[in-house]
């Protein structure tokens, strides 16, 4: 796999990653291909809205589907980034998980932010992952949840996993998270993974839509746009002025295709 990811984006969006230097993670009910929101599961068990998202490339050449689809009449960018853009932490579950005593590595959120009075940002090792194409129906709606008695698995690592092969042109990898509630519908604190089967059967939906996961310094200083194919003189200036502004150790350079493209 390639050392660096690719995200195509409006100016709006770099100038928010510049000031701030956080990536957006967003629901996967949001994201375009419908099938990642259907599951196998039966009573309708629906974990999309509970995972967390951010969608990268590692096709390094230039995509015009990918300025078409992702950039505002390819006015946008192509940011290139470390697929180690994120710090990465490791800590034990002690008296935070009462069911055992687990050490976690590679997570993306420190211990201190994992678990709160809202919701918990399960901890898991793998959550860098390059998405798998298929037409088999039972891997784009997989079964989640399985129940037996009072034990229940739960297969995350299925949620997010594969696309239709009509998306194939994407080469997607993605950032993920997981995340679950930590009160009811009626605002009573519950224990996410001892109640687990109340938030699938009461259909408890993640308290959050997003989250934002800071960008490390190496990566983000050596981050490289480059400009839309339609992208004004005025454009240019105005993503040369962010850069400056933001991120003067960042590269910028103009898009292979432009004048090419009426």
């Amino acid at each position: 796999m390639n050392d660096y990811i690719y995200h195509y984006t409006s100016i709006e969006t770099l100038a928010l990653i510049l000031k701030n230097k956080k990536i957006r993670f967003n629901s996967l009910k949001n994201v375009d291909d419908i099938n990642e929101t259907q599951f196998s599961d039966e009573n309708d068990v629906n974990l999309s809205s509970h995972t967390l998202i951010s969608c990268w490339t590692n096709n390094e050449e230039e995509n015009l589907a990918f300025w078409n689809m992702y950039t505002p009449n390819m006015k946008g960018v192509r940011i290139k980034i470390s697929k180690n853009l994120f710090q990465e932490y490791s800590f034990n579950t002690e008296y935070v998980i009462d069911i055992q005593n687990s050490l976690i590595t590679n997570s993306l959120v420190p211990k201190t932010e994992c678990f709160n009075s809202n919701y918990w940002i399960i901890p898991f090792s793998e959550n860098f992952l390059e998405v798998i194409y298929t037409d088999q129906d039972d891997l784009l709606k997989p079964q989640i949840v399985k129940i037996e008695n009072e034990n229940f698995t739960i297969k995350t690592g299925e949620i997010g996993r594969y696309k239709s092969k009509i998306w194939e042109f994407q080469k997607e990898v993605r950032f993920k998270l997981f995340i679950l509630p930590t009160k009811d519908l009626y605002g009573n604190q519950i224990h996410p993974l001892n109640n687990f089967q109340t938030i699938i059967d009461d259909k408890i939906p993640c308290p959050i839509d997003n989250y934002f996961i800071d960008i490390r310094d190496d990566a983000f200083k050596n981050m490289e746009v480059t400009l839309g194919p339609k992208c004004t003189f005025s454009e240019e200036i105005i993503v040369e002025a962010l850069l400056e502004k933001y991120n003067p150790n960042a590269k910028i350079s103009k898009n292979k295709f432009q004048g090419l493209i009426r």
